[in-house]
């Protein structure tokens, strides 16, 4: 009976590998045994970065669900900014995404994925090189040119190769909510108790404040505008809206009822967090969701009643809310006169962003091939200002408006660039939509959920310029995945991720 060389190499080939795990164990100690003699506190970090990258390697996927968590909840400002962890590391977490990549890649052989959305992130980012390059001031231009490459394009290509079934999209969708909620708990519990001064860690920051025409023996009653863990409120209120979408169509995907009620629950903490705001374009971008939802179909007439009763239980809650809101009526009496003194009403706030917006268009039309670079547009605006009428600015400003600010920035080239990835990933994501109806709802779902995740992006984007831009292109990524799955995907998804996140299902 002969035995053949495999089953001989064998035993030796563990033999190494276990030699290979001892002597690295035996390193490692002794190398947090060095630094622990020094700076214990940096020794248990190592450690505990030695157990997670384990971790990673033994679940890759758990890596993308981690940096899901970790961009959302912005943690790595939190950190940089509250705890003094050095920019590199606190901003470069995400590239623990190259585990599962090279997972993806190398051990199952998988193709590297390039979507068309991608093909055109890259013709946008030759256009911002040349804005950069022919900017007044290269040096500033390059550091919006260097956070579209990591926060845009890299980000992008990352997400959209580890993400590749709709299990896994399902799970980072469940990470959003629970981000989401979070940090809008943690805005409920600052303004139930008040304790305004209390950042709690820097996840419930608090930017500024507004009168509420409320007057008592010690002057006029102000409420803060809380910004979460951004720390610029209408950013906070944009980030939470785009959850609200991905949180109610839970509703329909899944049919247990525990995951239902978490669904409820995470997306009531959101809503109500990202009220807090009190951002009046984040109430614009609420009323239209529901309505997009209402046309579809998807909200029955006395779902619809509960939305508004909730609606009108949050404004009852905080009144202030309602006199911000009403100050929008201007743009109606605006529409309705003809008057030649436009937006005479306006409190400084809408005067002063309608001069952003339009000193913008004046900067694009003076630079309308490629625009005057990444990130320089705040550095034009106060001088055109004063050709606008409505207000002069004493300070450089945002563009404050998405689509102004991009062609401002980038020029006609850039702007119709842009326009085509929201519709190339608009148009793919009602195909989906219309394709899974059928025979995978649940598909068709989160399709109808991601596109309202975009057009609350841009409805909100009316009001601010493309800014913290890693959560947009983190949505974009996932909006993407979710038009991009094939026939061939597995059909018993859904049973799965209730198994394996809900309780007693």
């Amino acid at each position: 009976m002969t035995v053949s060389d495999s089953t001989i190499e064998r035993p030796f080939i563990r033999a190494r590998k276990l030699f290979l795990v001892i002597f690295i164990a035996l390193l490692g100690a002794i190398t947090i045994g060095v630094v622990a003699t020094q700076a214990p506190f940096l020794a248990i970090a190592v450690l505990l970065a030695i157990l997670l990258l384990l971790a990673l390697i033994k679940w890759p996927d758990m890596a993308t669900l981690l940096v899901v968590f970790y961009i959302y909840a912005n943690v790595g400002p939190v950190a940089m900014n509250f705890y003094g962890v050095p920019s590199y590391i606190a901003m470069g977490f995400p590239v623990i995404l190259t585990i599962p990549l090279i997972w993806y890649l190398l051990v199952r052989r998988e193709k590297l994925v390039i979507t068309p959305v991608f093909q055109l992130l890259l013709l946008l980012l030759v256009i911002f090189t040349l804005g950069a390059v022919f900017s007044s001031d290269i040096t500033l231009s390059s550091r919006k040119l260097i956070d579209f490459f990591f926060e845009g394009v890299l980000l992008y290509l990352l997400l959209t190769n580890v993400i590749r079934s709709p299990l896994m999209l399902k799970r980072v969708v469940w990470v959003l909510l629970i981000s989401g909620a979070f940090i809008g708990g943690l805005s409920l519990y600052q303004q139930a108790t008040q304790t305004f001064d209390n950042q709690y860690g820097g996840f419930a920051q608090v930017q500024s404040d507004f009168g509420t025409g409320v007057e008592t023996l010690q002057g006029e009653v102000v409420q803060p505008r809380l910004s979460g863990s951004i720390g610029e409120k209408n950013r906070y209120a944009q980030n939470m809206l785009m959850l609200v979408p991905l949180g109610l169509f839970q509703l329909w995907i899944y049919r247990s009822t525990w995951a239902r009620i978490l669904a409820l629950l995470f997306t009531s903490l959101i809503i109500v967090g990202g009220s807090l705001a009190f951002s009046r374009g984040a109430a614009v971008g609420f009323i239209l969701l529901i309505l997009i939802m209402a046309f579809l179909r998807y909200i029955k007439f006395y779902q619809l009643v509960l939305l508004i009763l909730g609606a009108y239980l949050v404004l009852w809650l905080f009144p202030q809310y309602g006199e911000r809101i009403a100050t929008l009526s201007v743009f109606t009496d605006v529409a309705s006169t003809d008057s030649g003194a436009p937006l005479t009403g306006a409190d400084g706030a809408i005067r002063g962003r309608a001069t952003d917006i339009f000193a913008s268009l004046l900067i694009f039309q003076d630079h309308p091939l490629i625009g005057v670079g990444p990130g320089m547009v705040q550095y034009y605006t106060q001088d055109y200002s004063r050709d606008v009428g409505f207000r002069y600015l004493t300070d450089d400003k945002q563009a404050h408006s998405l689509f102004p600010g991009i062609a401002a920035e980038s020029g006609l080239l850039g702007l119709i660039c842009f326009v085509l990835i929201l519709y190339v990933a608009l148009r793919d994501l009602v195909r989906a939509r219309k394709q899974w109806l059928e025979s995978h709802p649940d598909r068709s779902y989160l399709a109808t959920a991601f596109f309202q995740v975009l057009i609350s992006y841009i409805v909100t984007g009316l009001f601010l310029h493309l800014s913290y831009m890693r959560f947009f292109y983190l949505m974009l990524a996932l909006a993407v995945v979710a038009s991009s799955f094939k026939e061939a995907d597995t059909p018993v998804e859904t049973e799965a991720i209730e198994t394996a996140l809900v309780p007693g299902v």
